[in-house]
């Protein structure tokens, strides 16, 4: 099966650090699962006029414009995929993302799979809040025509769907709830990660957190678990990573920030494999988030993850499974006494870790994802046997 897989500036599948390196785990993933993809990447046309609106409303109206949810844009953007299409030969499209579908005249059949709809992202996150009406009203519009396009919507997590059915007219049938997996290009395999929860030493514990915005993904919370935590005589370090707090922020011994980690680099990479096996615990007490790629990737070592109860993190960490979901109100006393709890039952403690080791082999993994979204794709080209009713009213 021979997919065209709709590309971009911002929705790169060969940079792994385009988009939170979601295309690129997501075609390797198509491609391990045995689906051919072809990449259609367009030129970006009329950014002057883009621009010239962005600036119009940040300096006139103190409001964000959208340049890449921009009409104008997506109609060019789908003009050349259409061109692209005609030269060559696939069963499918497949998109990361509703924007380039969104004015895509094809018969091909249309996939599309991401963590969000605009509805959902909308006053959610700090990018897509306040915005300029045209980019409400275009973003509302992009989003609809390209559910009524697609063939298949497919989310990585409940939340996304639930918004979407919610927000905007679609065909329940054509909804699918896929997760994706962690972004290590080197993840342990089942057996690794089994040995390395077996391995883990009771002490000192290791907090882990990794995340690029120190307000949303609730570094400061960490911050002060890991200070009740010492407060309670555990030995205890905090290493918080891409994320660095603000200059008012002063950070108690045994915290340790490491600004940033190129994960296009194997040696950064192999050292965040290595934070994500010492540690005991990943905590992320995030404000917000449509799905949460770090538990993943957390889930994969065996490190029980401690969370909020926010957008589509139920559909990542799981009770009992490979962690903790707290009410977002949760102080740090509710964060450390959870920990307490199993850092004193160390049976508990290794019973969850390894049951988080075979929730990251067999649910929240790529591997697995991309086997499941290349049944999904093969059941939107499928050609649809007509139904008994149909064949008879089509004969009468």
């Amino acid at each position: 099966m021979r997919v065209a897989f709709l590309g971009g500036r911002l929705i790169n599948p060969d940079n792994p650090r385009a988009w939170s390196g979601l295309p690129f785990f997501m075609r390797r993933a198509l491609e391990d699962a045995g689906v051919e993809t072809i990449t259609l990447a367009p030129e970006d046309t009329g950014d002057s006029k883009r621009w010239a609106r962005f600036l119009y409303w940040r300096w006139f109206h103190r409001k964000r414009y959208l340049i890449y949810c921009d009409t104008e844009l997506l109609q060019s953007h789908a003009r050349q995929f259409e061109r692209r299409l005609a030269a060559i030969s696939v069963d499918a499209v497949f998109s990361p993302s509703t924007w380039p579908i969104a004015f895509l005249e094809t018969e091909l059949p249309v996939v599309f799979w991401t963590d969000a709809c605009f509805a959902g992202l909308l006053e959610y996150y700090e990018s897509f809040s306040n915005l300029a009406p045209p980019s409400v009203a275009t973003g509302h519009a992009v989003e609809q025509r390209a559910l009524e396009r697609c063939t298949r919507a497919v989310y990585s997590a409940d939340w996304a769907a639930r918004t979407a059915r919610a927000s905007y007219r679609i065909d329940p049938a054509k909804i699918v709830m896929v997760p994706f997996g962690g972004n290590l290009q080197e993840p342990p395999t089942l057996e690794e990660a089994r040995e390395i929860v077996c391995r883990r030493p009771a002490s000192p514990v290791h907090l882990l957190l990794v995340g690029v915005d120190w307000k949303r993904k609730g570094a400061d919370l960490a911050v002060e678990t890991f200070e009740r935590l010492v407060a309670a005589g555990v030995d205890c370090r905090l290493t918080i990573v891409g994320c660095s707090p603000p200059a008012s922020r002063a950070l108690p011994p045994g915290v340790t920030i490491l600004p940033f980690i190129n994960k296009s680099k194997i040696e950064d990479r192999r050292r965040l494999n290595e934070l994500y096996a010492r540690s005991h615990f990943f905590i992320m007490p995030t404000r917000a988030e449509a799905f949460g790629i770090v538990y993943a990737e957390a889930t994969a070592f065996g490190v029980p993850c401690l969370g909020t109860q926010v957008g589509g993190l139920p559909s990542v960490v799981r009770e009992g499974v490979n962690g903790h979901l707290f009410p977002l109100d949760a102080g740090a006393d509710e964060y450390a006494s959870w920990i307490l709890g199993l850092i004193n039952s160390p049976s508990r403690y290794r019973r969850l870790a390894l049951r988080a080791v075979d929730e990251g082999a067999t649910r929240l993994s790529w591997k697995v994802a991309g086997r499941r979204m290349a049944e999904v794709i093969a059941d939107a080209v499928r050609p649809r046997v007509p139904s008994a009713a149909k064949l008879e009213a089509a004969a009468s």
